[in-house]
């Protein structure tokens, strides 16, 4: 069986795979019950200097199997979490503070938490502290003179530079954590257009499947740019999302709206289907396909010129999927196979997408 643990900052996680900071770690008996599932490593929900007041309701379904909600961090004042930390602390995975958000409040929380818990790493959110550099660099450089925990930076999707946050903050703190949830963003029922979150605009934070090919590419963008380690958060919901994270750059993931869809079990299902895809690619570890995309990158097919759809009559098993997917209308079907019509056929590729045998390829083509 392949090897699915992994050491980040020197801390052994037995698998890859966290729970995100959220409501699925609201408290001890959240935390506990993601451990039962199987979770590699524990991050709490994040905690402030006064508790959060979020209005109800608070996370709601919308399209694209996302989530969209209006909490922000812990309701819980911080000595009481601190107390649901302690019942964790020997639960026997690292445990990962999560804390939140001005330079002074920050560097507070850390040296207390240090003191009371001794979490494994303090993770650190920038969610609502705005988005030019400097300022954001002032979080780190505060907790980092108030801790001697590895420090986590949590980035939000809607910074405008990350790759000139990400090299400057690498001089600072000891791993990346990317997303947190996109927005803000809005959502109703056009049967009952009424706002389906409690907050004054009834906008929240999207987060889940719709949010996973932003988070991806940060991920990325993080892992290209400098070498500290990246843990992927955004729309994970099966290994296989897992490791796409893992071959974009990541070292390991976190998992939240998932959690809330499908209860605890998700942590340990997710990390099982990591390993059965490795072993069934013949991987004897993540290190091997870790950041592979870059390499994939540099490999691929550049066409000088546009290219046409070509069709492998011998894997074309003529089911029709792939007809109704060219608005070019450019596919037709034959006696034996697809047949392309190359003058229509403008080279996007989006009906390879719905061939179920890998029929469909671009190529290019002489004289067209």
């Amino acid at each position: 069986m392949a090897d699915i643990s992994v050491v980040i900052n020197g801390i052994k996680f037995k698998n890859p795979v966290f729970p995100a900071a959220g409501p699925n770690v609201r408290n001890a008996e959240t935390m506990l019950a993601a451990v039962a599932g199987g979770a590699g490593g524990i991050v709490a929900k994040t905690i402030s200097v006064r508790p959060a007041n979020d209005p109800r309701p608070s996370i709601r379904r919308t399209a694209c199997k996302g989530l969209i909600n209006c909490e922000t961090w812990s309701e819980i004042p911080a000595q009481e979490f601190i107390a649901e930390c302690l019942k964790v602390k020997n639960a026997g995975v690292p445990l990962i503070a999560s804390i939140g958000y001005k330079p002074d409040e920050v560097a507070k929380l850390g040296q207390w938490l240090e003191k009371e818990i001794a979490p494994d790493a303090i993770e650190f959110s920038t969610h609502y502290v705005g988005k030019d550099i400097e300022p954001l660099l002032e979080i780190p450089r505060a907790l980092r003179k108030s801790v001697s925990v590895p420090i986590w930076m949590k980035i939000s999707p809607t910074t405008p530079d990350i790759e000139e946050l990400a090299r400057r903050a690498s001089e600072i703190v000891d791993a990346f954590v990317a997303i947190n949830s996109y927005g803000p963003v809005l959502d109703f029922d056009i049967e009952n257009p009424i706002p389906r979150l409690g907050s004054q605009t009834g906008y929240g934070w999207m987060s889940g499947a719709p949010i996973q090919p932003i988070a991806l590419r940060i991920v990325h963008q993080i892992s290209s740019v400098q070498s500290k380690p990246v843990i992927g958060v955004g729309g994970i919901e099966n290994g296989k999302d897992a490791i796409k994270f893992i071959m974009a750059g990541a070292s390991a993931v976190q998992v939240c709206s998932a959690a809330i869809r499908n209860g605890h079990e998700i942590y340990g299902k997710i990390a099982r289907e990591m390993s059965e895809w490795l072993d069934s690619h013949n991987y004897k570890s993540l290190a091997e396909i870790r950041g592979i995309y870059d390499k994939k990158l540099i490999e691929r097919t550049k066409f000088s010129k546009n290219p046409k759809m070509t069709v492998a009559p011998e894997k074309c098993v003529m089911c029709g999927a792939c007809l109704s997917k060219c608005i070019q209308s450019a596919l037709y079907m034959g006696e034996k196979h697809t047949e392309v019509i190359v003058e229509k056929c403008i080279g996007c590729g989006f009906c390879a997408d719905f061939c179920p045998k890998g029929a469909l390829e671009l190529k290019e083509r002489n004289g067209i």
